[in-house]
């Protein structure tokens, strides 16, 4: 049988706002020892909010990597100490401008659990009701209420490329699917 991965050491060797560059030293099954990596973001949120039965919230802002606008559902990253329900809400309140009535957790997966040790929990929003917060500094929305029909097909045709809000979106369509 062989050896378990066995953890040695992590050192953060970077760090500025919400992220921080960390180095994983760890023991591999063979004995060697290597060190990994990793892009400390930790937990984020994404909300499909249904503002009316069938329609729901997109916001569309800028993002710098894509050098690009992107339609995405609300969400973000949980403040230090911050439960991802509670994270959710707050987004959603945020960058929807709306308060849930009932958040109904959806789906949690890693977006890339090689480099990357953020864990994306996805929500569906019920009974919202107008209740915005500030945005981020940085954050200059535009908001939009469309069928969740468009929403889905926007999602698998490319028009929504952020991984939370596809995940979510396409999660959502096939668990409906099913029932």
């Amino acid at each position: 049988m062989r050896a378990p991965w066995t953890p040695l050491a992590s050192s953060i060797r970077w760090s500025r706002g919400k992220l921080a560059l960390r180095e994983d030293g760890w023991r591999l099954p063979d004995g060697t020892e290597r060190a990994y990596p990793v892009l400390a973001v930790g937990v984020t949120v994404g909300v499909l909010g249904f503002v009316e039965p069938e329609r729901v919230v997109l916001v569309r802002q800028f993002r710098h990597l894509a050098r690009a606008q992107s339609w995405e559902l609300p969400g973000g990253g949980a403040l230090a100490g911050e439960a991802p329900e509670a994270a959710a809400q707050r987004e959603l309140r945020e960058e929807g401008g709306y308060r849930a009535e009932r958040l109904v957790f959806l789906t949690r997966f890693w977006p890339s659990n090689a480099y990357l040790d953020e864990v994306a929990w996805c929500y569906v929003a019920h009974g919202l009701t107008p209740d915005p917060l500030p945005a981020d500094d940085d954050e200059f929305l535009e908001r939009s209420v469309v069928p969740v029909a468009e929403a889905v097909r926007m999602a698998l045709d490319g028009e929504i490329t952020e991984s939370v809000s596809k995940v979510t979106l396409l999660q959502y369509a096939l668990a409906r699917e099913r029932h």
